[in-house]
């Protein structure tokens, strides 16, 4: 399937995107947010070489089909046996296995919707995965991981609603991230990467959003007092 109480410090804006030289069928966007930088990839998670490999879990730990299917196919039944035996985990947590066959230290298992999907997957718990995500990737000295767009699919959410909030929550904490980690979000298919393309590329940092918003209510004070 395909998402701390404490004050984040504000770090350094992102800088402008970049579209990596790749090989047709590796083709990756990147957008750096201080120490952490988000690639968009269109690739088969399953086949990334990183040092964790992301999925969007059930509460259960269970492995169906699409990405999870894709992982288990190709990483080995171990990798599920290890996860179910953890189970169950509550919502926003991340259950680390061992990758078995796959080219990836780990396999972490961010737990983005109840065992029943037909209650669908939230922005909020997008955001309280990937936030555990990040912190299991400190404690463990993870500098590479994949994931996929979380919820998009038997989550219910759209790719828009599930990348941006993956940008939301990493720009969040990137003002408190000390060390460099490179984040790919995999996308395998070829309309969902074109659509995810479109997002990444005008997905606009907080101080543009903020800049964006400062300028509408000059521009309406102005107005409203041409008025008078």
């Amino acid at each position: 399937m395909d998402r701390d109480g404490d004050s984040v410090k504000a770090g350094p804006g992102p800088k402008p995107l970049i579209l990596d030289s790749m090989a047709p069928d590796d083709k990756q966007l990147t957008r750096p947010f201080g120490h952490i930088t988000v690639r968009l990839v269109h690739d088969s998670i399953a086949a990334r070489k990183v040092d964790a490999i992301v999925l969007g879990a059930n509460t259960q730990l269970l492995m169906g089909g699409g990405v999870a299917g894709a992982v288990l196919a190709r990483g080995g039944i171990e990798i599920q046996k290890e996860a179910i035996a953890r189970a169950p985990a509550p919502h926003g947590s991340v259950v680390r296995t061992r990758a078995g066959k796959l080219a990836a230290r780990y396999v972490y298992h961010a737990v983005v919707i109840d065992e029943d999907v037909s209650k669908g997957t939230s922005v909020e718990d997008v955001d309280a995965a990937v936030r555990s995500v990040l912190n299991n990737a400190r404690a463990d000295g993870s500098h590479s991981l994949a994931m996929p767009l979380f919820g998009a699919g038997v989550g219910g959410l759209g790719v828009e609603q599930s990348l941006e909030a993956v940008l939301e929550t990493v720009e969040d904490v990137a003002g408190e991230y000390d060390r460099d980690l490179t984040i790919e979000v995999v996308v395998y298919g070829d309309d969902e990467f074109e659509q995810a393309t479109e997002v990444f590329q005008g997905y606009k940092d907080r101080s543009s959003r903020s800049k964006e918003e400062d300028e509408l209510a000059a521009q309406f004070l102005k107005d409203l007092l041409r008025k008078k």
